[in-house]
């Protein structure tokens, strides 16, 4: 799976991009431990954990931290992704598996998050 990170800024233009491949099935067997957490604490929740986690990712980047550092904020935020989708929108492991997330922080604080067919 790869993660795709844009910044967009005021002129609507790529500031920056970060791209990274990760294991989805590493990534769910991760998130198998906050499942019930996610759960719990309602859709709208674990919804605002994707943005969070990619302003995260994007605060890395900017900061000009190393690999590690961005692999984890990226891993974060995909989770969240994994968590809200497979709980709350019925996403089977299979659909992720076979996805590339694209996510874009725009002007303000929004982020979009895209969900790709696995580029082959």
């Amino acid at each position: 799976m790869v993660i795709r990170m844009f910044s967009m800024d005021e002129a609507g233009k790529i500031s920056s991009l970060t791209e990274l491949q990760i294991d989805p099935i590493a990534l769910m067997v991760m998130a198998e431990s906050r499942e019930a957490c996610a759960g719990e604490r309602g859709r709208h929740w674990t919804a605002g954990a994707v943005p969070f986690y990619a302003q995260e990712l994007v605060a890395a980047q900017r900061a000009g931290l190393g690999s590690a550092a961005l692999e984890t904020q990226a891993v974060n935020a995909a989770m969240a992704a994994w968590l809200h989708d497979s709980i709350f929108d019925g996403m089977t492991a299979e659909q992720f598996v076979c996805s590339d997330l694209v996510f874009t922080a725009l002007p303000g604080g929004v982020v979009r998050c895209d969900r790709l067919p696995v580029a082959k």
